[in-house]
């Protein structure tokens, strides 16, 4: 299986010690213009959702191209209406909650995800949940009725970030025209 980890931007809302972006020299890296022989295309930045236009505007890029997977992986559920939609035209998202302050956001983005026509059972759902984010027994609650989600707790930072030796890093550059 041949992954690409697509960059859609180096922007971000946080300031992670041990971000994987620290590790690496993101400016450096090759543009994405082929996205053929892929199996999964993962879009990830810095943080996508500050732009989702540009995360949508990636996406129409990529399917013209390919049928690959297409997965957002996101630390921003608070702009609820923007993921659904783009929910909508990916095969997955995986959601990671890095700190005491996403689980709310996050719990409401999953209320109106299964109550909404863009939930898809078909879709991937994947919860990255980091050590010092505590989720009290209420708040796996939601989960236990609808067990949509497939979490990997106690996530802790990587040292140096290596990719598996089947993924390419590389980055996206928004097509003018």
């Amino acid at each position: 299986m041949k992954i690409l980890r697509l960059l859609l931007t180096e922007a971000c809302n946080r300031s992670c010690k041990g971000c994987c972006n620290n590790d690496w020299d993101l400016a450096g890296l090759d543009v994405a213009r082929d996205f053929t022989g892929y199996d999964q295309i993962l879009l990830t930045g810095g943080e996508p959702m500050l732009d989702p236009n540009m995360v949508i505007d990636a996406i129409i890029n990529i399917r013209q191209q390919t049928d690959a997977l297409i997965y957002l992986y996101t630390a921003w559920t608070r702009d609820i209406v923007s993921l659904l939609r783009i929910l909508s035209i990916v095969d997955g998202l995986t959601v990671t909650l890095h700190n005491q302050g996403d689980v709310a956001p996050f719990l409401k983005f999953h209320s109106c995800l299964i109550s909404s026509r863009f939930y898809n059972e078909s879709k991937s759902y994947r919860l990255n949940v980091f050590r010092e984010v505590k989720l009290r027994a209420e708040a796996y609650h939601p989960f236990h009725n609808n067990p949509i989600w497939k979490i990997k707790d106690d996530m802790v930072w990587i040292k140096d970030c290596p990719l598996p030796p089947h993924e390419v890093l590389q980055r996206y550059e928004r097509y003018e025209g």
